[in-house]
């Protein structure tokens, strides 16, 4: 269905590593997928990838071709212009939030940063909320006629 011209836009939403692979899908096929709205995203800091996640994509060879870092500066330029990232959180992820927001503004990838969500980095649905608003506000802005929809 997402190699179909006739379909609707796809949103990406996503805590931690969720926030990861949202932002990697997005990332790697900004063709595909529309919006993402991620928390506390895992992996946009310089510091060493977390074991599992190399275990789990088999080596650090593998696991580069999912490096958000990486396809952000790949896929840059298609992703300038309207709004298509919101990046949120503060939990134990700070650097790695940090890091994204300074890579997109070094890029000119325009994006939402917030820090409305509650600080504690776990899985409840407390980040829910904040993530979902900033999502229907990048929609509003990507796509003609969301802000109709929304009413």
């Amino acid at each position: 269905m997402l190699g179909t011209q006739d379909r609707p836009p796809v949103h990406l939403l996503g805590f931690s590593k969720g926030g990861f692979a949202a932002l990697n899908l997005l990332t790697r096929h900004p063709g595909n997928f529309a919006i993402a709205s991620v928390w506390d995203a895992s992996l946009l800091s310089d510091r060493p990838p977390h074991p599992q996640l190399v275990e789990v994509a088999g080596s650090i060879a593998r696991l580069d071709e999912y490096d958000v870092r990486h396809n952000l500066r790949r896929h840059a330029r298609a992703l300038q212009g309207p709004r298509r990232i919101a990046l949120g959180g503060i939990g134990t992820l700070e650097a790695d939030w940090t890091a994204g927001r300074q890579l997109l503004e070094t890029l000119g990838i325009p994006h939402d940063a917030y820090r409305d969500a509650p600080a504690d980095h776990r899985w409840d649905t407390a980040w829910l909320a904040p993530a979902i608003r900033h999502l229907l506000a990048l929609e509003a802005d990507f796509l003609p006629g969301a802000r109709a929809r929304e009413e």
